[in-house]
């Protein structure tokens, strides 16, 4: 099993870009393409965005369809908000028709 701490990986208590993101999910990916374990570890962070957690956890749940049983969340378990951008960023991942109503719903919203 692999402990991925997201705050040594981004160098910074705020996990709030995309591109962090990215960086999470290139430092998991190895292990979860060899069928390890990894935690990917929120503790010390104090800010956590959708964006972010769409590019790591989400990549993640999207390109491997095991996910569920090789990834760990720890250290955002008291934080109810950092908890529902993370179960989001799953379930999008998880369901691409949602996302496909989604778009079309708020395009019908702007462009119609």
């Amino acid at each position: 099993m692999k402990e991925i701490k997201i705050l040594d990986v981004i160098g910074t208590p705020n996990a709030i870009l995309h591109n962090f993101g990215l960086k999470v999910y290139d430092a998991s990916r190895p292990f979860i393409f060899r069928n390890i374990p990894v935690i990917i570890s929120f503790e010390g962070l104090k800010n956590v965005t959708s964006g972010f957690c769409n590019a790591s956890i989400g990549k993640i749940y999207l390109e491997f369809h095991n996910a569920s049983s090789l990834l760990i969340i720890k250290g955002a378990e008291n934080n109810r908000i950092w908890q529902e951008k993370i179960q989001d960023a799953i379930n999008l991942a998880t369901n691409p028709d949602k996302v496909k109503h989604f778009d079309e719903a708020v395009s019908d919203l702007f462009f119609s």
